[in-house]
């Protein structure tokens, strides 16, 4: 009988730990993703990032592909100030992650016309061959 304990013990806390890491791994692609875009401009670490698939929804409303969100992501003449990324939540199951969070910062146009930034955002990412991928996104306007 404490045989099968100890056996069911290590299962959970190995399973638990896997989790904690894939936590850890999703939240820190999200902040990646947010680097490329809007720091760097990084159309590498976008292809590293993005899956095939990816369905990329703005806060306005268009929807870019893979292609398209490389491009106009490393093309963007705006200027990004003070951003920030704040996780609220993770949830990862199997190949699956999900995660919610607040980008906050400063967009200054190419015009000189500066946009506070508050968007809550919605991520899916999925691991392909060891690796997350982003595999869709929305953001909303927050007041």
């Amino acid at each position: 009988m404490k045989l099968h304990l100890l056996i069911l013990f290590i299962f959970i806390g190995t399973s638990s730990f896997a989790q904690n890491k894939s936590v850890k791994q999703v939240s820190d692609k999200a902040r990646e993703l947010h680097k490329a875009i809007f720091i760097d401009k990084d159309s590498l670490a976008l292809e590293n990032l993005l899956s095939y698939e990816v369905n990329y929804g703005h806060s306005g409303g268009k929807v870019e592909n893979r292609k398209e969100l490389i491009v106009n992501a490393s093309h963007n003449k705006s200027t990004y100030t003070d951003i920030k990324t704040e996780i609220n939540q993770v949830i990862v199951n199997d190949n699956t992650g999900i995660v919610r969070c607040l980008l906050t910062g400063i967009e200054t146009k190419q015009d000189g016309k500066v946009i506070p930034l508050k968007l809550s955002i919605l991520q899916t990412w999925t691991k392909v061959k060891r690796h997350w991928k982003l595999m869709g996104r929305q953001a909303v306007k927050m007041n």
